[in-house]
């Protein structure tokens, strides 16, 4: 409610301000171009209407760098911790989920039973580094 009073107590004064200064009239130049007779009121109008709207597109620039600068933060915050996650992971760090507990069970019953065809035939890892290894490594 007070905005709404104080918005229309400063729209008054500015009814009042032109009203006053209507009858002065300057010279302006704008970009080599001169324009005679022109009120005095219009062109304080229009600096005030061009500063806000450089206002607003500095206000516009702003937030957009603040934001990118946080996505990017945000962003580094993210890689970091995966990164930590997966040394945490590769050292054998903390405990073993469900998953990887289920892998070792499945891996250490199929190399108990013998002549099984789980434990002859090769992971998928170990296919792979063979196929690699014919391409770069020609005595293989």
């Amino acid at each position: 409610m007070v905005r709404i009073i104080v918005s229309m107590l400063l729209l008054v004064v500015l009814a009042v301000l032109v009203s006053f200064n209507l009858g002065f009239t300057t010279s302006v130049s704008l970009f080599g171009a001169r324009f005679d007779q022109v009120p005095v009121m219009a062109v304080a109008l229009l600096s005030f209407a061009t500063g806000v709207l450089y206002s607003l597109f500095l206000y516009i620039g702003r937030f957009l760098h603040t934001r990118k600068k946080e996505n990017l933060a945000r962003r580094d915050k993210e890689v970091s911790d995966r990164e930590r996650k997966l040394a945490e992971r590769e050292s054998g760090g903390g405990r073993p989920t469900e998953a990887s507990r289920a892998a070792e069970a499945a891996s250490d019953t199929a190399a108990e039973v013998p002549g099984s065809e789980g434990a002859a035939r090769p992971g998928p890892a170990r296919t792979w580094r063979e196929r690699f290894s014919k391409f770069f490594n020609p005595d293989r």
